[in-house]
């Protein structure tokens, strides 16, 4: 964990960001507006909180703008956000309601471990079947090699797309182990996938009237002849 400390302007919000991730938002609030044309014109990062029910989380991720994606002649704009790295607020500023509000905040980083590669490989396993399963391949699967490596985090990644809660994703981004971070994964996956597949039955049962489809399936012996 590191104790560099600095003091950034912080955006309050109703979702968890991830190192990575890519967030579109949509900026209406003239002190938003503000604190974006700001991280534009400097180029500068700023952090997102996230709030459950006007509690503001401690552990946050900075961000900064990768794409604008239309300015609306009332001066709101369309972003998109890009999580770059965890930090924790030791101080937050509560500024006026049209005013930016600041935190001075502490760096987070993971408590050296050694990867648990096997742990990893599974979880990223799952992962690769819920996006073929729910995604229908509108997502591309995980690369083992790549994201396996010591130097990168597939828990990130893969708590982006894993239909986790907004309070799973806030304790998963407070979670210094990227070991731990794959364990809760793993376990959360390993539950969620026999319900998405018996959903995907279902939808099935749906497209075609209430139908399996079982016309290539070969014969047992113990079915009926079309003939009896």
């Amino acid at each position: 964990m590191s104790n560099n400390r600095t003091r950034i302007p912080v955006f309050p919000l109703g979702i968890v960001l991830f190192p990575e991730s890519r967030v579109p938002l949509h900026i209406f609030e003239e002190r938003y507006k503000k604190l974006i044309d700001e991280s534009l014109k400097h180029h500068s990062a700023f952090g997102i909180n996230f709030v459950e029910e006007d509690k503001l989380h401690a552990v946050g991720c900075s961000a900064r703008v990768v794409e604008v994606l239309e300015r609306h002649s009332d001066g709101e704009i369309d972003i998109v956000t890009e999580g770059e790295r965890r930090y924790e607020v030791l101080e937050f500023e509560q500024n006026g309601p049209d005013q930016i509000s600041f935190a001075t905040i502490r760096w987070l980083d993971d408590e050296p471990e050694e990867r648990d590669t096997k742990l990893a490989e599974e979880t990223i396993h799952l992962f690769n079947e819920l996006t073929e399963i729910a995604y229908k391949g509108t997502i591309d699967p995980l690369d083992e090699s790549l994201w396996n490596a010591e130097n990168r985090f597939p828990s990130f990644k893969i708590a982006q797309k894993s239909g986790l809660e907004a309070p799973q994703r806030q304790a998963l981004l407070s979670v210094t182990s990227e070991n731990e971070r794959l364990s809760m994964l793993h376990k959360f996956l390993t539950q969620l996938l026999p319900k998405v597949k018996e959903f995907e039955n279902i939808q099935s049962l749906i497209r075609n009237d209430g139908y399996i489809v079982t016309w290539n399936k070969k014969p047992g012996p113990d079915d009926n002849s079309a003939a009896n």
